[in-house]
């Protein structure tokens, strides 16, 4: 009976999840600053919410499915376009367009972060086909800690502040706790029982990004006020990136469907949503303390959290399911 308040309490943050996490954006705001107190938590934060949505994966199997000749090229294409081609095509836009240097780290940072592990769990929600989300995340996330770095100082050269040794170790940490905490939940929790509490596994996975909200915006409300512009350019950047990508990729469904003539390519929209939603907060736990981009990791859990409301305006609701 001890553990029933927070039971209950897991089981309302993932039924609320939609309306909690906007809310919880707008809240974590006035937070007051502790001078970086919580920047040392996001680390274990993140390998919680990893370990949240992978807990409910039954990975080898995933790993079985995805290996089949036609699906693992089609998800090793999609995630090398995600993890390479994307960080490659952001940063020559970017410079084609004339923009400022400062902002060249952010849209790079956005393109080689892999999807986050939660977009697994928005599309369950949102009641999109799951699996293509599954394959891409487990294999973007283990792919992740290799190319991040080694690509971020190819693009960023001398603007990387660590080596790309120690934050591939960095962000190897990170994601390989995440999974291991899940093979070791799964391991004395059951199988069975993780089944039967799949609302209470949304909203472990609604409280820890809430929680994350701390040590993103420790602090940035005083810089957003006394930087207001530069705030603003943050948070349409980090809008542009997160729904500007989901919009491509399901543009790019409907013209496949125009010219195919036979509807939707299968997992369009699960596709979308893992492609736009970023795990930003990786770069944002391996990386020093940088304001900049602390100020656009915090503007980046807006479209973030919105993403479980406003995916609807990506995908006809009314077709059948991709």
């Amino acid at each position: 009976m001890i553990f029933q308040p927070f039971l209950w309490l897991l089981e309302a943050g993932g039924r609320h999840a939609r309306i909690a996490l906007p809310v919880g954006v707008v809240l974590a705001m006035l937070l007051p600053s502790t001078g970086g107190f919580f920047k040392p938590a996001a680390p274990y934060i993140l390998a919680i919410l990893v370990a949240s949505a992978v807990v409910r994966l039954d990975v080898g199997a995933v790993l079985r499915a995805a290996i089949q000749p036609r699906r693992l090229m089609r998800n090793f294409a999609i995630s090398l376009g995600l993890l390479i081609a994307a960080p490659i095509s952001f940063v020559f836009l970017a410079r084609l367009f004339g923009f400022d240097e400062a902002m060249l780290p952010l849209i790079t940072y956005y393109a080689l972060a892999p999807p986050i592990a939660t977009t697994i769990w928005m599309c369950v929600f949102l009641g999109f086909t799951a699996p293509i989300a599954m394959e891409i995340v487990v294999l973007t996330n283990l792919l992740a800690p290799f190319t991040g770095p080694y690509l971020a100082e190819f693009l960023l050269g001398a603007a990387v502040p660590l080596s790309s040794f120690v934050l591939c170790m960095r962000l190897g940490a990170i994601l390989g706790g995440g999974m291991l905490l899940a093979m070791l939940a799964k391991q004395f929790i059951g199988v069975a029982r993780i089944q039967a509490n799949q609302r209470r596994l949304d909203g472990v996975s609604t409280i820890a990004m809430l929680a994350f909200l701390v040590p993103v915006f420790d602090g940035i409300g005083a810089v957003a006020l006394a930087s207001p512009g530069i705030g603003l350019l943050c948070l349409a950047l980090a809008t542009g990136l997160n729904f500007g990508t989901q919009a491509l990729i399901f543009v790019g469904g409907r013209i496949v469907w125009v010219l195919k003539g036979d509807g939707f390519p299968e997992g369009t929209r699960s596709v979308a949503v893992v492609a736009g939603n970023r795990n930003l907060g990786l770069y944002f736990a391996a990386l020093p303390a940088d304001p900049l981009f602390a100020l656009f990791v915090a503007a980046y859990q807006l479209p973030l959290y919105l993403t479980p409301m406003m995916a609807g305006w990506f995908a006809d609701r009314g077709s059948k399911p991709h």
